[in-house]
């Protein structure tokens, strides 16, 4: 019993010193890969026909999404030229239709999500929006916020739950990146619940100050459940309102 004991100890020690080797390899060719990757966007240098050397396929996609959170909309023009020599969005794509866990789904959605996808991907998984998994709706959805913005409102407005105010936040990742294309007043002004957190959160992530009217409305609603959010805009906008009758309210 005792020299089992012993030799099970080695084995263990042997393998978890092969799984260290084996994981300390895998994180230095990844960050090779992203500083390739990051080299190639940024100022066009490097071979795009060699950047995943050395790593697995699902990694460089994995790599890829890492470097395309941090891109600018100057630098998309760039990443697309690797996503579409690698056939990422196919290869994403295919593995979408073989999954059959819905966290998984929506993960590999959320990937499709941060890189520069085309409109044939965007109808691809425009149907997933209708999922019964809450979660892979909201990466579906995020899909199309990525490739087509004005779309993703008119199918946002369909969505028949409330979103989370993490919901919105992950969509406003996803818009951040660049210019924000979407116009707020229609936001701020509809009757959809969805719509106006969204364009309240929007105008304040952006800082537009000019939504300063809008947003005053919204306050004034006593009974609306986004009042919180519209005074909380409203301050960060930085009025003055802790005194002020008017909109005497609990700031969070």
């Amino acid at each position: 019993m005792i020299i089992i004991s012993i030799l099970y100890l080695i084995v263990g020690s042997v393998m978890l010193v092969i799984y260290r080797v084996v994981s300390l390899r895998t994180v230095e060719a990844e960050s090779a890969v992203i500083e390739r990757i990051t080299a190639f966007i940024t100022d066009g240098s490097g071979d795009v026909t060699t950047m995943s050397r050395g790593i697995a396929r699902y990694n460089f996609v994995q790599c890829l999404v890492f470097v395309a959170q941090m891109t600018t909309v100057c630098e998309r023009d760039m990443l697309r030229i690797i996503v579409r020599y690698y056939h990422i969005e196919s290869y994403l794509l295919e593995r979408l239709k073989r999954e059959r866990t819905d966290r998984e789904r929506a993960y590999l959605l959320s990937m499709l999500a941060r890189l520069p996808i085309s409109d044939a991907t965007v109808a691809a998984v425009e149907g997933m929006i209708g999922s019964s998994n809450t979660k892979t709706s909201l990466s579906a959805l995020m899909c199309i916020f990525s490739a087509t913005p004005y779309k993703a409102i008119s199918r946002l407005a369909k969505v028949p739950y409330r979103l989370t105010r993490r919901d919105i936040a992950e969509m406003l990742s996803i818009v951040s990146r660049g210019v924000c294309p979407i116009p707020y007043t229609p936001l701020l002004m509809s009757k959809n619940y969805n719509l106006q957190l969204l364009g309240i959160h929007l105008v304040r992530r952006f800082g537009i100050t000019e939504s300063r009217g809008e947003i005053t409305l919204l306050v004034k609603e006593q009974n609306s459940p986004l009042r919180q959010d519209a005074l909380s805009a409203l301050a960060s906008f930085g009025e003055d309102i802790a005194d002020t009758e008017q909109y005497k309210y609990h700031i969070i």
